[in-house]
């Protein structure tokens, strides 16, 4: 199996996991003494499907085209993704398989999800933030991308944790003007007005975008990410990425979820009327300087005393994010239910009013 030319020199070195063969000649093995396992095991006692094309498939036709035109999205097969152990698998398997330690940068647009960071500190890789900029926090200068000499740019889009989007056509100047890779974090794209960045995939041979089960499906307690890339690099991670990660109970429960999609995608639709009558409410609130337009399922909030309305909610036992590392008295909010969403204002009025 052929390995990316932009790969770690070390993956060519290595062994690509092999599935566990359950057919030869179109039979069915009738015993099966090959793999060590314990032949008294109950429920799970086979390895995980290493391969899950079924799974991949019903990913791309069903998961994909809830969100995005079929006419928009190139023909994707399972050579074209990944799936990983949530999204931090994702971007570990990434830079351990493109980014040579003590030697590549890696470049983030900043503010961002912190694993970024993590993970690229944890690899020796050098780490450059180019800040976002406007009124939005929606832009960036392509210049200072391009002068960090990056490896691989990691951006939101939507934003994590400003809420707002990038436009593709800077997303697209990216990919046209570095030879690294560009990855695209598409963990909230579900509640995003914008296509994504999946509909440039075979356009653009080094972009890569990465997926979540955990946020607009919901299932963040069984951990599946997905990547999606050119074939050659979903190849190169293979060589790199823990054999039998996925389970088999988080492969069926995926599947299930996958099967009979409409419950869920019609909470997307309640998620975002929420989240606008929640932005709306609050940037006409005293205790608020700003609200960013959100195009995800939470709210960044700038308070005008960011330490009395974090104790006025913490002594209503309501717990948000302090985002003030990220920028100054700001804090994240996710949109919950209608009941926990009222809890949450009434507590912002009584903050206005001085309670």
């Amino acid at each position: 199996m052929s390995v990316h030319p932009n790969a770690r020199a070390v993956v060519s070195k290595l062994t690509i996991p092999s599935p566990i063969k359950k057919y030869f000649s179109n039979d069915v093995w009738e015993i099966d003494l090959s793999t060590n396992t314990n032949p008294y095991g109950e429920n799970f006692a086979d390895y995980p499907d290493i391969m899950q094309e079924d799974l991949k498939n019903l990913y791309v036709n069903r998961a994909i085209k809830v969100k995005t035109k079929s006419e928009d999205i190139p023909h994707l097969t399972p050579n074209n993704l990944l799936f990983t152990v949530g999204l931090m698998e994702g971007i570990d398997i990434l830079l351990r398989t493109f980014c040579e330690p003590n030697k590549d940068t890696i470049c983030i647009l900043h503010p961002a999800f912190s694993a970024y960071e993590h993970w690229g500190l944890i690899h020796n890789l050098e780490i450059k933030n180019v800040p976002l900029s406007g009124e939005h926090l929606n832009t960036f200068s392509l210049e200072q991308v391009i002068q960090t000499n990056p490896k691989m740019v990691f951006m939101c889009n939507p934003n994590n944790p400003i809420g707002t989007s990038l436009s593709s056509e800077l997303i697209e100047k990216v990919c046209e003007s570095i030879d690294g890779f560009v990855v695209v974090d598409e963990a909230y794209i579900e509640f995003a007005d914008h296509p994504s960045s999946l509909v440039y995939l075979n356009k653009h041979k080094n972009l890569i975008v990465l997926r979540t089960l955990s946020k607009a499906w919901g299932l963040a307690g069984i951990r599946c990410g997905i990547i999606f890339a050119d074939r050659l690099i979903i190849n190169s991670l293979r060589y790199v990425q823990l054999p039998f990660g996925l389970s088999s109970p988080t492969q069926a429960l995926v599947r299930k979820c996958l099967s009979n999609p409409e419950k869920t995608v019609t909470s997307w639709q309640r998620i975002k009327r929420d989240r606008q009558n929640m932005i709306d409410e609050l940037s006409t609130l005293e205790a608020v300087e700003k609200v960013f337009n959100s195009q995800t399922n939470f709210i960044m909030v700038v308070l005008k005393d960011h330490q009395r309305v974090m104790k006025l909610l913490q002594d209503h036992k309501i717990q948000v994010l302090d985002c003030s590392a990220s920028l100054p008295h700001a804090i994240r909010v996710s949109i919950g239910t209608e009941e926990q969403n009222q809890k949450f204002m009434e507590v912002m009025y009584m903050a206005s009013l001085g309670g």
